[in-house]
């Protein structure tokens, strides 16, 4: 009980810190420093000619913010929208949405284990695929995400990801779950239904004209409901529901590549880390996009390339772990 409430504080500090940084971060001033000079030159027998000096342009001084945002500008001499040529990237601005649904080709893996809480007790682990039927490869499953713009530096945003799947199998070998044996060689029905639900702020690190790099903060939640049961008589299905409440942590990046005719083309890049609840898992994405102007300040833009992620959840002997990779596609607008 301890150890979590410490996760807890821990989190809910990140998220007072992050937000006090973005409230107290100065604007730039700036000042005016007149340097204009007449003088007339009068010499005798001679009319009089003045010489005027034109004002020198206005030096602009700008003081830099301080506080605790400042000190993640460091991180700019490893960023890696800094590498290549220049080019422009265009980039949401204070006010704008970026939104967008996404296809992914996925291979699912699953691991599971749930047994009466006994000693000396150890029920065996069931696989999606062997156990279960469920396909490992050519599944397919979307997302929606949606960002919002609120500040120069800040932006919220949030993503819904379901995964349903549903399988009838004859499994070689017998196993157990949740304190019922389902033998080898007898028809089972399974179906796993999983919802994603994130949330969270995301702090721009450091940005120029080609790129950006961000730091994101979110809360998943995630539910899992598995039901086995048997499709002949005599055999009691089963049924395992559980929801947790995560923290993720990550960092993502954008990169201009090329621009052409007024079009974009830039590599994109992400991962990160999700723990609490008694879970941890981590993800990695790459891929390419390409902007294409609508209007000015406008943008649709389609993006493909690669992402793996994965969720492990242990509790006494109770295990859920799920892995899903594989290609996407996402369209969507900057507007």
């Amino acid at each position: 009980m301890l150890g979590k409430a410490l996760k807890y504080s821990f989190v809910l500090t990140l998220f007072v810190a992050l937000l006090t940084a973005a409230a107290y971060a100065e604007e730039p001033s700036a000042g005016y420093d007149p340097s204009s000079i007449a003088s007339n030159d009068f010499s005798a027998g001679y009319k009089a000619i003045a010489k005027v000096k034109p004002p020198a342009p206005a030096a602009l001084k700008v003081k830099p913010y301080s506080g605790v945002t400042s000190r993640f500008d460091a991180l700019s001499r490893y960023n890696p929208v800094n590498w290549g040529p220049d080019c422009y990237l265009p980039v949401p601005a204070k006010g704008q949405f970026v939104i967008g649904p996404r296809f992914q080709f996925a291979r699912i893996q699953g691991d599971v284990r749930r047994g009466p809480a006994t000693a000396g007790t150890q029920p065996s682990n069931v696989d999606f695929d062997d156990q279960l039927g469920f396909k490992k490869s050519g599944n397919s499953m979307w997302s929606l995400d949606a960002y919002y713009q609120f500040r120069p530096r800040w932006g919220i945003r949030y993503s819904f990801a379901p995964i349903n799947l549903s399988a009838t199998h004859t499994p070689l070998t017998s196993f157990n779950f949740s304190g019922q044996t389902f033998t080898g060689g007898s028809q089972i029905h399974s179906k796993w239904d999983h919802y994603e639900h994130r949330a969270g702020l995301v702090f721009n690190l450091s940005q120029t004209a080609n790129g950006v790099t961000n730091f994101f903060a979110e809360w998943l939640y995630v539910q899992d409901k598995l039901a086995i049961g048997g499709t002949g008589t005599g055999v009691t299905s089963v049924t395992w529901d559980s929801s947790r409440n995560l923290a993720a942590l990550g960092l993502e990046f954008s990169k201009c590549l090329r621009n052409y005719k007024g079009n974009t083309l830039a590599i994109n890049g992400r991962g990160g880390i999700s723990f609490l609840d008694d879970s941890f898992g981590w993800e990695a994405e790459l891929g390419l996009s390409y902007l294409i102007p609508i209007k000015t300040g406008r943008f649709g833009f389609i993006k493909g390339g690669y992402r793996y992620a994965n969720l492990r959840t242990e509790r006494h002997s109770n295990i859920f772990e799920t892995s899903v990779d594989g290609a996407f596609l996402q369209l969507g607008f900057l507007f």
